[in-house]
C-alpha cells in the first residue's frame, strides 16, 4: 500500500460514511492535480494524511461537514496528528504548514458549485492560536471538556446554559474581587472618573452603573503600570491555576472587540445586526431591549461573533437614522485625531485605545444631537528629528518618567509626555545644558497636563519641584507652545483622559 491512491481506496472502503463528507472522486482529482503541479508521492501522502484526519474527525464526532470544525476541534486534530506522525512538532511553523495544506484543499473545494467555502472557519482556527500576538497552543482538553463542547450543540439546553452562566459569573466574581485589592485603588479611581466623565449626574440605578463600569474597566481601560487591559492582566497572572474551560472562556472574552451596531431585523431567537463602521452584518442572540422600536436605537459593547461567548454587557441608546450618521462622522473625526499619534493606526487600534472616548461621544450626542464636539484640526507640520540630541537627555527622561508616574500618568500617557519633551529638544536643537534641563523637564510636565485639560500649576511649589526657577519654567512653557504650535487638547499629546475631557470642553 505504498501508493497514495491505494491509501485513499482503503480509507473509503473502511469508512463508508466519509463519502458524505468529501467524496473519494473529489479527493483523487485533487491529488492528481497536485501531482501534475509537481508534488511527489511523499508530498501527496502528507496531504492525504492531513485531509483524511479531518474527514475522520468529522465522522467520529458525528458532525455534519467540515464547516462544523471549531478552533477547539482543530487544536485536538493537531494533537491527534502528532500521535500518528512523530515528525510533526506542535510548534508555530509546523502548524502553519498543516493549516496551509488544509487551506489549499479548501480553496480547491470552492471550485465546486455545491461546496461551501470552509476557509473563514479555518481563519478562526488560525486566530485562536495567537494569544496577545504570540503563538499559543492550549494544552490538550479532555473529551468531556464543558465549554469547548458547547459549539457543537445545535441548541444549548437550559441545563448547559445554567452551567455556562454559573461558570461566567464565578469567573467575573473572581476577577472583580482581584481588582478590589488596595494595589489597584489608583486604577479603579482613575477608571471611575474616565467612565463617568467630568459632568456626571447620578441618574441610573447602582446595579446598571456597576454593570457598565465593569464592562468598561475590564475591556477598555488600560492599567497604569502595564498598559494592559485588566482582563488580559488577570488572565496572564492567574491562568496557570485555571481549568481548561475557565481559560477558554477568558480567551474568548479577550477576543471580543468593542463594536457599535444597530439592529436591522429580529425574529424569536436572533437579531440581525449591522456594524455602524464596517457595515458588516452578524447574527446575535435576542437582546432584552429588542422591540419594534429597534430602528431608533444604537447599541455598543464587546462582541466575539464567532465564539461561544457572543456578547457581554450591551448598552442601548436612542438614535434616529440621521443621528446614527452624525455619530459615525464624529467618531471617525476622533479617529483622524488619534492618527496624529499613530499615523498607521487602524479603526480597530483606535477602538482598542480610545473606546472610553467613543462611549462618551455616543452618549453625549444621544442627548444633544446638534452638538459639535470634535474639532477639525489641521495636520501639523513635520518636526525635525535628531535622535542623537534626544538621546543625550536619556537620564533626564528617566527622571521625568518617574515624576510623571507620581502624578498618576499611566505607561501610555508617559510615552506621550516624553514625546513632548523630545519634540521640544529636537525642534529647538537644544544641546545638553545642565543649568536648563530641570526647567525644561518641569515645563514639559506642566505643559502636558495643560494640553490634557488639567492644571498642575496650582500645586504648591510645583514650579520648584525639580529645583528649577519659576521664570525659567514659564519661559520654556511659552516656548513649547510657540515652536511646537501645541494647543489645548493637542491630538499629538492627548491622553485617554484628555480625549474624554475634550468632549466636554
Amino acid at each position: 500500500m505504498n501508493n497514495v491512491y491505494a491509501l485513499v481506496e482503503h480509507f473509503y472502503e473502511k469508512n463508508i460514511d466519509a463519502e458524505l463528507i468529501v467524496s473519494q472522486e473529489t479527493i483523487e482529482k485533487y491529488l492528481r492535480r497536485k501531482a501534475w503541479q509537481g508534488a511527489d508521492d511523499d508530498a501527496l501522502k502528507e496531504i492525504w494524511a492531513i485531509v483524511s484526519l479531518l474527514i475522520l474527525f468529522v465522522e467520529q464526532m458525528n458532525l455534519y461537514s467540515l464547516a462544523s470544525l471549531t478552533p477547539y476541534d482543530y487544536q485536538e486534530i493537531f494533537y491527534r496528528y502528532q500521535q500518528v506522525n512523530k515528525d510533526f512538532r506542535l510548534d508555530e511553523n509546523s502548524i502553519k504548514r498543516f493549516l496551509s495544506i488544509v487551506e489549499a484543499f479548501f480553496s480547491y473545494l470552492v471550485t465546486f458549485d455545491d461546496e461551501e467555502d470552509y476557509r473563514p472557519y479555518l481563519q478562526d482556527a488560525r486566530k485562536a492560536l495567537y494569544d496577545n500576538g504570540s503563538f499559543f497552543l492550549p494544552p490538550r482538553r479532555s473529551a468531556d471538556e464543558f465549554y469547548s463542547s458547547l459549539e457543537h450543540m445545535a441548541e444549548v439546553s437550559p441545563e448547559a446554559m445554567q452551567k455556562l452562566n454559573q461558570l461566567l459569573d464565578s469567573l467575573l466574581h473572581q476577577v472583580r474581587a482581584y481588582y478590589r485589592d488596595d494595589i489597584f485603588k489608583a486604577d479603579i479611581d482613575r477608571a471611575t472618573l474616565m467612565y463617568v466623565g467630568p459632568e456626571y449626574e447620578e441618574k441610573t440605578d447602582k446595579n446598571l452603573f456597576w454593570q457598565g463600569f465593569w464592562d468598561f474597566f475590564l475591556f477598555d481601560y488600560h492599567l497604569l503600570d502595564t498598559d494592559a487591559i485588566p482582563l488580559r492582566h488577570y488572565y496572564e497572572q492567574k491562568k496557570e491555576g485555571m481549568t481548561s474551560s475557565e481559560q477558554d472562556v477568558l480567551r474568548d472574552l479577550l477576543r471580543s472587540e468593542f463594536t457599535v451596531f444597530s439592529i436591522v431585523s429580529f425574529d424569536e431567537e436572533f437579531v440581525t445586526c449591522q456594524n455602524l463602521f464596517t457595515d458588516e452584518c452578524m447574527e446575535l442572540p435576542l437582546p432584552e431591549m429588542a422591540s419594534p422600536a429597534f430602528e431608533n436605537c444604537l447599541l455598543y459593547g464587546h462582541i466575539h461573533s464567532r465564539g461561544v461567548m457572543l456578547l457581554n454587557y450591551i448598552t442601548s441608546i436612542p438614535a434616529s437614522c440621521k443621528l446614527k450618521k452624525r455619530m459615525k462622522d464624529m467618531v471617525l473625526r476622533q479617529y483622524e485625531l488619534f492618527k496624529f499619534q499613530l499615523p498607521d493606526a487602524s479603526l480597530k487600534d483606535f477602538f482598542g485605545r480610545e473606546a472610553g472616548a467613543v462611549r462618551h461621544t455616543l452618549q453625549i450626542l444621544s442627548g444633544f444631537a446638534q452638538l459639535s464636539m470634535v474639532p477639525v484640526r489641521a495636520i501639523p507640520r513635520p518636526l525635525p528629528r535628531n535622535r542623537v540630541l534626544a538621546d543625550s537627555y536619556s537620564s533626564e527622561e528617566t527622571v521625568l518618567y518617574h515624576y510623571g508616574s507620581q502624578f498618576g500618568y499611566g505607561k501610555f500617557e508617559l510615552t506621550l509626555l516624553l514625546k513632548l519633551f523630545e519634540d521640544y529638544i529636537e525642534v529647538r536643537a537644544l544641546p545638553y545644558d545642565k543649568e536648563q534641563v530641570y526647567a525644561i523637564m518641569t515645563a514639559a510636565l506642566l505643559k502636558f497636563a495643560q494640553i490634557n485639560g488639567t492644571d498642575l500649576t496650582t500645586i504648591p511649589d510645583m514650579y520648584e519641584l525639580l529645583g528649577a526657577e519659576t521664570q525659567a519654567v514659564t519661559s520654556h512653557m511659552q516656548m513649547m507652545q510657540d515652536v511646537l504650535g501645541c494647543l489645548l487638547f493637542d491630538p499629538r499629546y492627548l491622553s485617554e483622559d484628555g480625549f474624554i475631557r475634550a468632549l466636554y470642553y
